[in-house]
This record gives structure tokens, sequence and C-alpha cells, in this order.
């Protein structure tokens, strides 16, 4: 997990969530590369009705046995 935090009156930080342990990240030039990456998921992810409808499919061919390896 990845959180961009950004605050009134102070810099803003990334805070990184693994399975063991968590990171915050406050050097300017990182949560900048953080948020350019975050910038290019977002243009590149499908919209929300269009996601759940994929989602949807891959259960279903997942419980009908259709899956792709």
């Amino acid at each position: 997990m990845t959180r961009l935090m950004t605050f009134r009156d102070a810099p803003p930080v990334v805070y990184t969530e693994g399975l063991h342990s968590g990171q915050l990240i406050d050097d300017p030039g990182l949560v900048c590369l953080y948020r350019e990456s975050y910038d290019l998921l977002r243009a590149a992810a499908l919209p929300p009705e269009a996601s759940l409808a994929m989602v949807e499919e891959a259960a279903e061919d997942f419980r009908d046995g259709t899956h792709r390896h």
C-alpha cells in the first residue's frame, strides 16, 4: 500500500506499507517520483465500471474453470 499525504502546514510525504513494515518517505525528490508514478498509473487505469466488469468476468471464468494461467 502507498499513501500520498499532503498537509496545509507541512511538505507532502509518502507512506508505504508492506506485510511486515512501513516507511515514511519525506525526501522531496522521492515524493515527487512517487507522485509521478501514481499519476501515470491513474492515467492508464480503466474507469471504475470497466474495472469492475473485468474483475467480474475473471471471477466468472475462474468459477467456470476457463481461467487463463
